[in-house]
């Protein structure tokens, strides 16, 4: 066990000091706050994701179509974009002997902190978003359509393999799923 736990010390020393070098050498964390970026996102960048979620059911629902997701998002200053969210998925339940199905999209407009002036890493953009919106159910059963305001909060990081094209994962919650990925296109 000690063996075990040395061999983690010394890996997260090693990393630790890797990445702490890496940055002195670039001299990222050597330039003022407000002048340092990454280059994972800026002012000018244009963001297109589709994603697919894990779908959240409950014990009596049945899942139809996994949550899919698309996604907008504009940088306003180097750190900071606004977007829009859309999200549907749908499933069907049992009542009574019958089933019944469902509808349930998310449409949100949401606001996003990048932290591209703290991790300097130009290929990984980590980043926080909050939103407002609706979630909307349509359901065979009552023949009716249910809209909620949604308060929604996501975190998540990307992955580039060029400039242009990413992979995405993000948690959080937007009454669809609490987990997705997917690709990104950045223009």
């Amino acid at each position: 066990m000690k063996k075990i736990a040395l061999s983690i010390t010394a890996l997260a020393l090693v990393l630790g000091t890797s990445v702490s070098t890496y940055a002195q050498k670039r001299g990222f964390y050597s330039q003022p706050y407000k002048t340092r970026n990454s280059g994972s996102f800026s002012k000018s960048t244009g963001l297109l994701s589709i994603g697919i979620g894990v779908p959240d059911a409950y014990s009596y629902y049945n899942v139809g179509l996994p949550p899919l997701y698309v996604k907008y998002e504009h940088g306003v200053a180097n750190e900071i974009g606004i977007g829009f969210l859309g999200g549907v998925g749908t499933g069907s339940y049992k009542y009574g002997g019958d089933r019944y199905g469902y509808v349930e999209t998310t449409l949100a407009a949401m606001g996003y902190y990048h932290f591209n002036k703290l991790i300097p890493v130009s290929k990984l953009d980590v980043y926080a978003g909050v939103g407002v919106g609706v979630n909307i159910v349509s359901d065979n059963y009552v023949d009716a359509t249910d809209v909620t305001p949604v308060i929604i909060g996501k975190a998540g990081a990307r992955y580039y393999f060029n400039p242009k094209f990413a992979v995405y994962a993000e948690v959080g919650y937007d009454n669809l799923s609490p987990a997705n990925a997917g690709i990104t296109l950045r223009f």
